[in-house]
């Protein structure tokens, strides 16, 4: 690690090319005898990523950045803070440290910060942030699980990150595949610690991972602006019941949706009325529609749909539209009523995709004026014309 790539001269530099291509940047000639153009090409590339990823990061010019790779699996500042809030704790450890910016979330709102890395380059750079940040978050370079079993300390959080690229894994499916393994350390895990959150790819399966783990007491899922992000897991030795689904979805003005994990249908249908309505993409991998049915004032379209609709206006965790009008799916009258206006397109248990859609009508891009090629119980299927609300 250089130091200095953060001299004034050399920050002032980079700030001025954060429009540039990384690749590009690297074949250029730079003004520097004592920073090489792979360290500045490293800094930019940590600025781009940290400018739209971590912007607490980007403000501050101490901050020296690692390889890109490491920078992949790292949380944004969003969900960092996200995760930080869940539970007030007194103390808590993080497993899988890498570049620290959860423990760096998590210090401002917990008195007692651990962060254990086991690259020493990565928790270099990471021990580095800390300081200039001024957290007092303790910092090692060990592997997580061995830290834990060689100290005494108990902790009210212990937060690991498992990678899901592995040796044996170049994306790991199953939770038992990830690194390390936390299904076979479950129990260890729990001795050590009151609380255990662990962050998973959205891509995991939420039925296989609720039978992998034992004590889950809530799951998370986490959106950013409607693209989900991670699933966060809590267990604890004390849960008792069943496990409550939390959806959220950061960086909008959308209600937090919150339900019993069930196993049960609620057949409750409707043709569409005046209102239509699309769950984000975090209650959209929760599936807990029927709760959806339980907790707001609004009838279901189809049972495979997974759109809603009602009389009267609500507050919804998603996005509202007001229906204009609603047709069969007969291509001859879908084509003659909007072939070749511009229209945004979704699709919802219908074979064709949006972009054949877009082909074969001729759509052209809109913002608010949309057409949803879907499915009802009663009427079949159907084109529903709506308004962005």
């Amino acid at each position: 690690m250089n130091l200095k790539v953060i001299l004034p001269e050399v920050t002032e530099y980079l700030r001025s090319c954060l429009h540039e291509n990384a690749a590009a940047f690297m074949l250029k000639k730079h003004p520097f005898n004592e920073v090489t153009t792979l360290e500045l090409t490293q800094q930019l590339i940590g600025l781009q990523k940290a400018r739209s990823k971590f912007l607490s990061f980007f403000e501050n010019d101490q901050i020296i950045y690692p390889p890109k790779v490491n920078l992949e699996q790292t949380s944004s500042q969003a969900t960092a803070v996200y995760k930080s809030q869940i539970s007030k704790i007194d103390s808590m450890i993080d497993l899988t440290g890498g570049f620290g910016v959860d423990v760096s979330a998590f210090a401002k709102a917990c008195p007692t910060t651990t962060h254990v890395e086991l690259s020493s380059q990565l928790q270099e750079y990471a021990q580095h942030s800390f300081k200039v940040q001024g957290l007092q978050i303790k910092s090692y370079c060990a592997d997580g699980l061995q830290f834990l079993k060689e100290n005494s300390s108990q902790y009210d959080l212990i937060y690991i990150d498992p990678s899901r690229k592995t040796a044996s894994h170049s994306k790991a499916v199953l939770l038992k595949d990830y690194e390390p393994n936390v299904v076979e350390n479950l129990e260890f895990l729990l001795k050590k610690g009151k609380q255990i959150m662990i962050k998973t790819s959205p891509m995991l399966d939420i039925t296989a991972g609720l039978q992998q783990l034992e004590y889950v007491r809530s799951l998370h899922i986490v959106a950013v602006k409607n693209e989900v992000k991670e699933l966060l897991w809590i267990l604890t030795k004390e849960q008792v019941g069943t496990p409550v689904v939390k959806c959220v979805n950061l960086l909008t003005e959308q209600p937090v949706f919150e339900s019993v994990i069930k196993y049960k249908s609620i057949g409750r249908y409707s043709r569409p009325l005046k209102y239509l309505y699309e769950p984000n993409a975090a209650v959209m991998k929760s599936q807990e529609f029927d709760a959806i049915l339980e907790q707001y004032p609004l009838l279901k379209l189809d049972q495979d749909a997974h759109l809603f609709t009602s009389e009267h206006l609500i507050e919804f965790p998603g996005r509202a539209f007001e229906i204009k009008s609603v047709n069969d799916n007969k291509p001859k009258k879908i084509k003659r009523l909007y072939g070749k206006s511009a229209r945004g397109v979704v699709t919802r248990n219908h074979k064709e995709s949006v972009a054949q859609l877009r082909k074969k009508y001729q759509f052209s891009e809109h913002e608010t004026d949309y057409l949803f090629f879907t499915s009802s119980e009663e009427l079949g299927s159907i084109v529903i014309e709506v308004i962005k609300l």
